[in-house]
C-alpha cells in the first residue's frame, strides 16, 4: 500500500492535519524554514522516506545530538557521514539491492548504521536475536539467504559456528573483518547500484514451532503515516528516548523509526537493568521511552531508596505484552498517568491501536481506538463488530507486511495474528488472548486473560499466567502459575466473587518466575507442558 494512500481522507484535509502536526512536533521549525531549499533538493533527488531522513536532518540541525550509545554522542551530520561510510563497505562486501544481510547484535551504533545504510542500498536487513545459539544462526541463514552477517564480540562464539561466508564485527575479533573498517571509505553519497526498497525481516517468536520471517516494507511508512500517530503520541523532535528493548524486537525498531524521523535523540542501552535504567534517564534527562510491562514492574519492584523519585518523563509507551490494570495504576501512581500509553500491534500488522493513561483509568484493560487510517474489526472482516462479542482481531492498514519470507498465502487486504478480542460501543479494543490459548471447560469459553487480570487485582500476586491442560471429565481445566506470596485457599475465595465456576483454576503452582521470551511475552507452552508434567502425563506423547 502506497504511503499516499489516504484511505478515504480528502487531499486538503490529510495536508492540513500533516501540517498541524509536524508543527506541533516541532519537525517544521526555524532550522528546517531556513533550510528549504536544501532540503527541497534532498526531496528531489532522494525522496522522503526512511532512506533520506538523516540526510535532511543533517542539513536542517546538523549539529544536534542524534545518537548515544555510551561514550560515544554523534551527531545529526556525523551520522550522515556514518552512514555512507557504511553504505561504501557494504558494497565493497559485493552487498547489491535486494541481498540478504543479517544483524546479530546487542543495542549499539553499528547496528544502526547497518540497518539504515542497507535501506540505502535497497537490500534486506535480516534481525536474529543477539541470544541467537548457533543452530537458531544457522536456521536464520539457511532460510534467509544471507551470506553476510554484522555481530558483535558478544555474538562472535555464536555466529562463528553458523557458517556464513563472510562476517563483519563491531569489535577487534579474529577471523571478522572490524566493523571500523569504514573509516577508510567516503562519507560523500554513495553513487552505485541501489534498489528502490530496502526490506526488513523480523522473525516471530516461534513460541508454537519454526519462526517465520515477517517481511516489512518500511519506505511505504511516510508523512501521512506519521502525522496519523503523532495525532495521539506527544512525541517532539527536541526529545531524547532511551532504547531499552532489543533492537532486534519490532517495537524498538518503529520507536527508532520515529524518533529518527523527527531528528530527536535515539540513546541506546545495551542491557536493561532497572536500577541502572532509572539512574540513566534521569542523568541523560530521557523523555521518553517504550518499555515492556514486565521491565515496568521490575522498577516499581525496587526498594524505595533504589527507586527513588520518577525520571520526568514526558512519554512512557508499553505495549507488545499483557499490560495489567493493576500494574497499571502502580505505573500511574509512580510515573505519572498523563505520561502513560499503551498500544496493540504486532511485528505482522504494524501500530493498530494506542491508549493513554487516562483513557486506561476510564476504560480498564483496554488497549485503545484504532488509529486513524486504520480499520479494526472483530469476528469477520467481511461483517462490521458486535459490541462486547469475542472473536479474531482482524486489522487492515497501510502498515502490514508485505507477507511471510517464502510464504505467499498471506491475505494482506485483512490480516490477522489470531488474537481474540472485542471493541466496546466506544469503539475501544480489548484482547482475550490468542486463539490457541483459549480453554474449553466443560463447553465453556474461558479466556486466559480475563482469570489472570482478576488474579492481579489480589493483593500479593506479583504475576500470574493461565492455561488449560487435557481433563477426561471437562475436556479442559484451567491450571494456574503464579508469582507471588498468597495462599490457594485465599486466591480460590477471592476470585469465586469474581469469575463463574469453569473460569476457576482446578490446579495451582507457585513459581519464582515465569518463562518469557526476549521481548516479554510469557511461554504459555513451556507453562502448559510443565503443567501436564507435574500432573504426571506425557506433555508430548508419541
Amino acid at each position: 500500500m502506497s504511503r499516499y494512500d489516504l484511505r478515504g481522507e480528502s487531499p486538503l484535509r490529510a495536508a492540513l492535519r500533516v501540517g498541524r502536526t509536524l508543527l506541533r512536533s516541532g519537525l517544521a521549525d526555524d532550522g528546517a524554514f531556513f533550510k528549504l531549499p536544501q532540503l527541497a533538493g534532498v526531496a528531489a533527488t532522494r525522496g522522503l522516506d526512511v532512506r533520506s531522513l538523516h540526510t535532511l536532518h543533517a542539513v536542517s540541525h546538523p549539529h544536534r545530538l542524534a545518537v548515544i550509545d555510551g561514550e560515544r554522542w554523534v551527531t545529526a551530520v556525523e551520522l550522515e557521514r556514518l552512514i555512507n561510510q557504511t553504505v561504501h563497505m557494504l558494497a565493497k562486501h559485493n552487498v547489491r539491492p535486494k541481498d540478504r544481510v543479517l544483524i546479530c547484535m546487542e543495542n549499539r551504533l553499528e547496528y544502526l548504521l547497518t540497518w539504515f545504510a542497507l535501506f540505502r542500498l535497497g537490500a534486506t536487513a535480516v534481525h536474529a536475536s543477539y541470544r541467537s545459539t548457533p543452530a537458531e544462526l544457522t536456521y536464520l541463514r539457511e532460510h534467509s539467504g544471507a551470506r553476510l552477517v554484522v555481530g558483535s564480540g558478544l555474538t562472535a562464539p555464536n555466529v562463528e559456528h553458523a557458517g556464513f561466508e563472510r562476517w563483519i564485527c563491531g569489535d577487534d575479533t579474529s577471523g571478522a573483518m572490524s566493523f571500523w573498517a569504514l573509516r577508510q571509505y567516503p562519507t560523500t553519497p554513495f553513487s552505485g547500484p541501489t534498489g528502490a526498497d530496502g526490506d526488513s525481516i523480523v522473525y516471530t517468536s516461534g513460541t508454537t514451532g519454526q519462526p517465520k520471517g515477517a517481511v516489512r516494507k518500511f519506505t511505504s511508512f511516510g508523512v501521512l503515516e506519521l502525522s496519523r500517530l503523532l495525532e495521539r503520541l506527544p512525541l517532539q523532535a527536541t526529545d531524547r528516548h532511551l532504547v531499552v528493548c532489543p533492537l532486534y524486537h519490532s517495537a524498538a525498531q518503529a520507536f527508532v523509526l520515529l524518533n529518527a524521523a523527527l531528528g530527536a535523540t535515539v540513546v541506546l542501552e545495551r542491557h536493561f537493568d532497572p536500577a541502572l535504567s532509572l539512574s540513566r534517564m534521569r542523568r541523560l534527562r530521557i523523555t521518553t521511552t517504550f518499555l515492556v510491562p514486565t521491565m515496568i514492574r521490575q522498577i516499581l519492584d525496587l526498594p524505595q531508596h533504589e527507586r527513588g523519585v520518577a525520571p520526568p518523563l514526558r512519554c512512557l509507551v508499553s505495549g507488545a505484552a499483557p499490560f495489567p490494570h493493576a500494574l497499571r495504576i502502580q505505573a500511574a501512581q509512580y510515573f505519572g498517568v498523563g505520561c502513560l500509553y499503551d498500544f496493540y500491534g504486532a511485528t505482522e500488522l504494524g501500530w493498530v491501536t494506542l491508549i493513554n493513561g487516562h483513557e486506561m483509568m476510564s476504560h480498564p484493560g483496554s488497549v485503545g481506538r484504532a488509529l486513524s487510517g486504520q480499520k479494526l474489526r472483530v469476528g469477520s472482516p467481511e461483517s462490521a463488530s458486535k459490541p462486547y462479542e469475542i472473536g479474531p482481531i482482524w486489522v487492515s492498514t497501510g502498515q502490514v507486511m508485505s507477507g511471510y519470507l517464502h510464504d505467499d498465502s498471506a491475505d494482506l487486504q485483512w490480516s490477522t495474528v489470531d488474537d481474540l478480542g472485542y471493541l466496546d460501543p466506544d469503539g475501544f479494543l480489548y484482547l482475550s488472548g490468542r486463539d490457541r490459548d483459549m480453554v474449553i471447560s466443560g463447553g465453556v469459553n474461558v479466556y486466559p486473560v480475563e482469570v489472570e487480570e482478576a488474579l492481579h487485582t489480589i493483593p500479593g500476586v506479583i504475576e500470574a499466567a493461565v492455561v488449560g491442560v487435557p481433563d477426561e471429565k471437562w475436556g479442559e481445566r484451567v491450571v494456574a502459575f503464579v508469582v507471588g506470596d498468597v495462599d490457594v485457599e485465599a486466591l480460590q475465595s477471592q476470585l469465586r466473587n469474581t469469575l463463574s465456576g469453569p473460569k476457576l483454576p482446578r490446579a495451582w503452582h507457585h513459581v519464582e518466575t515465569l518463562p518469557r521470551n526476549a521481548t516479554g511475552k510469557v511461554l504459555k507452552k513451556a507453562l502448559r507442558d510443565e503443567a501436564i508434567r507435574r500432573s504426571g502425563r506425557d506433555p508430548n506423547p508419541s
